[in-house]
């Protein structure tokens, strides 16, 4: 893995929610407008109106159906708006499916963050807009914001990363992720934690084992660049076990502000080249702080 390099510290221009209005969305909302404030970003808030919606209704009551929906829609935005007048926004209602509008607003609208709310589920239905959610997820190239029901909102009303936790793999779409992890513990003089979970596989190896953890050990402390503007020096740890477990009880026990994991866009579902795509659904799900995901 090469070192990460980020020698401009990235700056989140454009920032996009996509809300279904539901009480799950609030947490996400609240991370986008104070990310916004942050960076000076230009805030898009987006309401999809799926076809899924009047799917069950007879077809002579479409008409009356949709304009119900489209009204009440229409008045939760109008009160949404309001409440984010201290920042540079729009609010869109849109109609289609959600992964391809939403795709067609990061390319026109040139989002830097996607922002997702989710209900904490695992397994069929994780995220607080179902599949066509994970569809996002999989597809999108822009990096993206995840808050789970279990995440701490913004500290008295403002983004302050004090702990970062980046875990990896050493896969090239790790660096993409690493170079976001540095960037943001610059902007914020956080602390951050590498963090490195090692499975059966990384020992089956015909060198002993203390040999691979060494290794492991070793190429962590080369992920970041040494002329990197942090507070401190990066604490480095590998672990071995589960992933999603040991990402989330280090982010415990460091009180992680906001954790980051690499992936890379496939067919069926995000394939991180350092987690499995259970694992990113695991931690999203169960995370205490906000977790960023970026595709290589």
């Amino acid at each position: 893995m090469k070192l990460a390099s980020a020698p401009v510290r990235i700056a989140f221009k454009n920032v996009l929610v996509a809300s279904d209005l539901s009480p799950d969305s609030q947490g996400a909302l609240a991370w986008a407008q104070q990310i916004a404030r942050r960076y000076g970003s230009k805030l898009t808030v987006t309401h999809v109106i799926s076809p899924a919606e009047t799917a069950l209704i007879p077809p002579e009551y479409w008409g009356s159906s949709m304009q119900m929906i489209d009204e009440a829609a229409k008045g939760q935005l109008d009160q949404m708006n309001a409440k984010f007048e201290s920042v540079p926004h729009e609010v869109r209602l849109e109609h289609g499916r959600l992964p391809e509008v939403i795709s067609a607003e990061i390319e026109e609208l040139h989002i830097d963050l996607l922002v997702l709310g989710t209900h904490g589920r695992e397994g069929a239905a994780r995220f607080a807009m179902g599949s066509a959610a994970e569809e996002l997820l999989r597809g999108v190239r822009c990096p993206v914001l995840t808050i789970g029901p279990r995440a701490n909102g913004p500290v008295c009303g403002e983004v302050a990363f004090r702990q970062i936790l980046l875990a990896t793999k050493f896969g090239s779409e790790s660096l993409a992720a690493a170079a976001y992890a540095i960037s943001l513990a610059e902007e914020f003089q956080a602390r951050l934690t590498l963090l490195n979970v090692m499975d059966e596989e990384d020992f089956d190896l015909p060198a002993d084992p203390q040999v691979a953890l060494k290794s492991h050990m070793e190429r962590l402390r080369k992920v970041v660049p040494p002329d990197a503007d942090l507070a401190s020096k990066p604490d480095c740890l590998v672990e071995f076990g589960n992933a999603a477990e040991q990402i989330l009880r280090v982010a415990h026990e460091r009180r992680a502000d906001l954790i980051l994991l690499g992936a890379k866009p496939t067919g069926h579902l995000v394939a991180a080249t350092h987690v499995s795509a259970a694992t990113i659904h695991g931690v999203i799900a169960r995370a205490m702080c906000p977790v960023i995901t970026v595709c290589g």
